[in-house]
C-alpha cells in the first residue's frame, strides 16, 4: 500500500528459477530495462543477456511489491550472481537511486550463507537437513534397521538396537540411566558442538550394561609400550611395501605406542617452528598429530621414508605431508620418494593403455622425441608429448577398433577421414601430432611412407578483440588481496602474462628505482612502474612480510601454500586464474586489451615493442587489427 511502512524489512532470497515465474507479467519500465540489457549484450552471448534481464525483472518486481520508485542499492544485494551489471543497466534506465560515486559491493561466486535448521533425523540445530552424523548413518543404512524408536517413538528412521540416532547420543551422553525415558534434551548440531559425530552414536545400550561413555567420561586407559615396529638405523627392509596407515592413521593418541624423550624433543621443535611460522590452526594440529603417530610407530632414531609421510596424508585424508617431509629433511631424518615428472607419468598411463604393436611403435616415437633414435637431436619436454599422445588417444582408440594392428596400415586416405572429422584448432593438433608421429617412425625406418606428407589443414587467426569498459571498471577495487591486485595491476596495466608474473623474483623488484626486470627467453624486458602499481608493490611487499615473515621463497608472488615452502617452488597458475575469475575476466583476455587499446591509440609497432616488450610479429598484429583500414582487409 502506497506510504505504508514496514515495521520489519526481512532479506529477499531472489533466484533465477524465480524469474520463469513472472517472465510474461508486464511491469512498468520493462520494455526500457531490456533494450539496455541488449544494447550492452553484443560480444558477450545470449547467457550473459538472459541472466541479467532475469534478474533486472526480478528487482522491478521487487520495486512493484515495495509500491514503486526507484530501486534502492540495498536490492542488489539480494540478487546471486551480475549485481555490477545490473546495477549499471538499472543506473542507466534511471531507476536506480544511488551516489554518483557508487560501486557495487563485491560478491564471491557460489557461496550462500546457511540457513539455520534442525536435522530431519536427530534433530539438533544447526546448518542443513542432516547433521554430518546422520549422514555417516544414510551412507551405511545398509547397517541399520528401519522403523519407530522404542524410546522417543520417531517413525520412519535408522535404528541400532531398537534406537534412533538422537536417543543413542542422548544416552551417550547423560548415561544408561536414562535409556527408559521416551523424551531427549534438544541439542545442538554441527557446527556449534562436538557431539553429533558418528562414532559416537555407534553405542550399544542394553539394560543393566554401563555402555560405552565418550572419550572426555572414560577412565584413563595404562600407559602403551614401545611401539616393535621402530626403524633401526642401518637396517635395510628385504621386502619394501607401502604401508597401509588406514586404521593406524585414525588411533587415539591415547591408544599409539609410547613416545621416547627423542620423539617427544622432535615434536617439540616442530610445533615451535609451526609457531614461528604462524601456521594456520588446521595444519598446525594435523602436522603434529602426522609427526606423533610417524614418532610412535616407526621412532626418531632412522630416517623416515617420505612415502609413508605421503600415504599418512593420503590414508587419513589430512595431514600438510610436504611441510612435515620438509621439517624432516632439515633434521635429516627423512628419505626422499623417488619423484616422477607429472607429465612423464601421464604419458606413461597414456602409453599403456595401448596394446600390441601400436603400443611398441609409439613407445619408439616418444624415444625419438626425447632426444634418442637414429639422429640426434635435442629432446622435446615432456609436456608437448603429452599433449600429443593426447590429440591423438580418440584417433587411436579408433585405429584399433577398426582392426587396424600397426600403423603401417595408415594410408593418406586414412589420415584424411581422420582430419574431416575435426575442425579448427582441433584439427590443426591432430595434423601436428601425427605428422611428427609418421615422420618419427619414417626416420627409424618403421613405416614406408609418410601419410601425412602434403596434408595441410586450414588455420584460425583469432584477431585480438576489446573487453567491455563495465567488466573492467573498479577492477581494482574489487580484488580484496594486496596481491591479487598486484596481479590485476601486472597484468591489465603492464600486459604481463600469467606464467611470467608467477615467474617474477624478488631480487627482480626495484622499488626505489621503480623497475621490474621481466625474464623472457633469450631477453629481458624492464617494465618501469607508475606511481599506482608502484604502491600496489609496496603494500603487497608490507602484508607478506607481516603474514609470513620467516618465508625463504625467493618468488615475488605467493600464497598459504608456497610461502613457507622450503624448496621456494612458484605460484601455480591457477592462482592467477581464480584471481581474475572471481572479477569474471580472463587473464589472457585482459592482458590482449590492454596491448589492444594501446594499439587503438598510437598505431605504432615500435612503441608496443618497447612498452610490452613482444615481438615485431606480434605488434604489427595489433596495429592491422586496431586500424584494419591501413591494411585494405576488412576484419569478419
Amino acid at each position: 500500500m502506497p506510504g505504508q511502512l514496514l515495521l520489519i524489512k526481512p532479506r529477499r532470497i531472489l533466484e533465477l528459477q524465480m524469474e520463469q515465474r513472472i517472465r510474461d507479467r508486464p511491469m512498468p519500465d520493462r520494455e526500457l530495462v531490456e533494450s539496455i540489457v541488449a544494447s550492452q549484450a553484443a560480444g558477450r552471448g545470449g547467457t550473459w543477456k538472459r541472466r541479467v534481464a532475469g534478474l533486472a525483472r526480478l528487482l522491478l518486481a521487487a520495486r512493484e511489491a515495495d509500491g514503486g520508485g526507484p530501486i534502492p542499492v540495498e536490492a542488489l544485494d539480494d540478487l546471486p550472481a551480475l549485481r555490477p551489471a545490473v546495477a549499471d543497466v538499472l543506473r542507466q534506465a534511471g531507476l536506480l537511486d544511488a551516489p554518483s560515486d557508487w560501486t557495487p559491493s563485491p560478491m564471491l561466486r557460489g557461496i550462500r550463507q546457511p540457513r539455520p535448521r534442525s536435522c530431519l533425523h536427530c534433530q539438533a540445530w544447526g546448518f542443513g537437513i542432516r547433521c554430518p552424523g546422520c549422514r555417516g548413518w544414510r551412507d551405511k543404512q545398509e547397517n541399520f534397521d528401519t522403523g519407530e524408536c522404542t524410546r522417543c517413538r520417531c517413525k520412519d528412521v535408522l535404528l541400532r538396537e531398537g534406537l534412533c540416532r538422537g536417543c543413542c547420543l542422548d544416552i551417550s551422553l547423560h548415561g544408561i540411566d536414562t535409556r527408559e525415558q521416551t523424551w531427549r534434551q534438544l541439542m545442538l548440531g554441527a557446527p556449534f558442538t562436538f557431539n553429533t559425530t558418528v562414532r559416537h552414536a555407534y553405542l550399544r545400550h542394553e539394560p543393566g550394561s554401563p555402555g560405552r561413555q565418550p572419550y572426555w567420561k572414560r577412565p584413563q586407559a595404562p600407559p602403551q609400550a614401545v611401539s616393535e615396529h621402530r626403524l633401526a638405523p642401518g637396517q635395510e627392509p628385504l621386502f619394501p611395501m607401502r604401508r597401509d596407515w588406514n586404521r593406524v592413521g585414525a588411533l587415539p593418541l591415547a591408544e599409539l605406542p609410547a613416545l621416547t624423550s627423542a620423539d617427544d624433543d622432535l615434536i617439540a621443535e616442530l610445533q615451535a617452528e609451526m609457531e614461528d611460522q604462524q601456521w594456520s590452526e588446521g595444519p598446525l594440529t594435523y602436522g603434529l598429530r602426522s609427526l606423533r603417530v610417524l614418532a610412535s610407530w616407526l621412532g626418531t632414531e632412522a630416517p623416515i621414508p617420505e612415502e609413508d609421510i605421503q600415504a599418512l596424508a593420503v590414508d587419513a585424508r589430512r595431514g600438510p605431508g610436504p611441510r612435515l617431509a620438509q621439517f624432516l629433511d632439515s633434521k635429516g631424518l627423512l628419505i626422499p620418494a623417488v619423484r616422477k615428472d607429472a607429465d612423464q607419468h601421464r604419458v606413461e598411463a597414456l602409453l599403456a593403455e595401448c596394446t600390441g604393436q601400436i603400443a611398441d611403435e609409439l613407445r619408439l616415437w616418444v624415444t625419438v622425441l626425447r632426444g634418442g633414435g637414429r639422429w640426434e637431436h635435442p629432446a622435446t619436454t615432456w609436456a608437448t608429448i603429452r599433449r600429443y599422445l593426447t590429440y591423438l588417444r580418440p584417433v587411436l582408440t579408433g585405429w584399433s577398433a577398426s582392426g587396424i594392428s600397426t600403423l603401417r596400415e595408415i594410408s593418406r586416405d586414412d589420415m584424411l577421414a581422420v582430419l574431416d572429422t575435426y575442425e579448427g584448432r582441433s584439427a590443426e593438433a591432430v595434423h601436428v601430432a601425427s605428422r611428427n608421429l609418421f615422420r618419427a617412425l619414417k626416420q627409424e625406418r618403421v613405416v614406408f611412407t609418410d601419410p601425412t606428407r602434403g596434408l595441410t589443414v586450414a588455420t584460425v587467426k583469432k584477431v585480438p578483440r576489446a573487453i567491455s569498459s563495465d567488466l573492467l571498471k573498479g577492477v581494482i577495487e574489487r580484488t580484496p588481496s594486496p596481491a591479487g591486485q598486484l596481479v590485476v595491476a601486472l597484468v591489465a596495466v603492464h600486459a604481463l602474462g600469467a606464467n611470467e608474473i608467477t615467474r617474477l623474483m624478488m631480487s627482480e623488484l626495484d622499488l626505489p628505482k621503480g623497475r621490474l626486470t621481466v625474464r623472457r627467453p633469450g631477453r629481458r624486458h624492464l617494465v618501469y612502474l607508475d606511481e599506482f602499481t608502484h604502491g600496489l608493490a609496496a603494500d603487497w611487499l608490507r602484508e607478506r612480510h607481516r603474514r609470513w615473515p620467516f618465508s625463504s621463497n625467493p618468488h615475488l608472488i605467493v600464497n598459504q601454500i608456497t610461502a613457507m615452502d622450503a624448496n621456494g617452488p612458484a605460484t601455480s597458475r591457477g592462482t592467477i586464474k581464480n584471481i581474475f575469475s572471481r572479477l569474471g575476466l580472463n587473464a589472457q583476455q585482459t592482458r590482449i586489451d590492454r596491448i589492444f587499446h594501446e594499439a587503438q591509440l598510437t598505431a605504432d609497432p615500435i612503441h608496443l615493442i618497447r612498452l610490452f616488450g613482444i615481438s615485431e610479429v606480434t605488434a604489427v598484429r595489433y596495429v592491422n587489427a586496431a586500424h584494419p583500414e591501413r591494411t585494405g582487409k576488412s576484419l569478419r
